[in-house]
């Protein structure tokens, strides 16, 4: 069966609150850190994080048999805890990326899993080094696609699944999943990132059939 791409350039909010139940089977995301770097529309304020999260985990975790997404710090992780306790923990192994940490370098980032596949039965450690850079595709933190294929290969043993990334950025959650015949949703609030995601998918996708 074709698998279907759909992307929303609107606040993710509003999407997921259209959504029914349990209607994705991974929501695989990296929201804003509130560590106030430079998006186009969004104040990235720790104060901005808190309200943000308040309303994005209660309402992926409704639309999502598994929710994975980071803890956007290590300090962060206690304010997690007091209000939305994740199930568990996964440990990012992503390598030295010259990041500091409190006793020297930081090597690894915490991800916050709620819910689970009951047909896959994941390692807890995820070892994918970060490849990109600030500013890559003209978005502040894009992620590796090979953390999103971390996951998304293994979703075969699910028929039809469905994976969605709430903060889309520059669209390489949109690739991974169309590399792995995923049916996915993508949503972007920002309108620059948004075309930009869009605009890289299609050249992608002609890419591929040329081959």
């Amino acid at each position: 069966m074709p698998t279907m791409i759909n992307l929303y350039n609107k606040d993710c909010i509003e999407v997921l609150k259209d959504m029914k139940e349990n209607e994705v089977d991974l929501c695989l995301t990296d929201p804003p850190y509130g560590v106030n770097l430079k998006y186009n529309t969004y104040n990235d304020s720790l104060e901005n994080w808190r309200n943000l999260m308040k309303e994005f985990i209660p309402e992926a975790k409704r639309v999502s048999r598994m929710l994975v997404l980071p803890s956007c710090s290590i300090n962060k992780l206690k304010w997690i805890y007091d209000n939305f306790p994740p199930d568990w923990l996964m440990s990012w192994n992503k390598g030295s990326t010259g990041h500091a940490a409190y006793i020297g370098f930081n090597d690894w980032e915490p991800l916050l899993v709620y819910g689970k596949l009951k047909e896959i039965y994941f390692h807890d450690v995820i070892r994918v080094s970060n490849t990109e850079k600030m500013g890559n595709y003209k978005h502040p933190c894009p992620k590796p696609i090979k953390w999103f294929d971390w996951f998304y290969t293994k979703l075969n043993k699910i028929e039809n699944a469905k994976v969605m990334d709430c903060f889309m950025g520059s669209g390489t959650s949109a690739i991974a999943a169309h590399n792995n015949n995923l049916n996915y949703t993508g949503i972007e609030l920002d309108k620059e990132y948004f075309e930009a995601a869009s605009k890289r998918l299609k050249q992608h996708q002609q890419q591929i059939k040329m081959f």
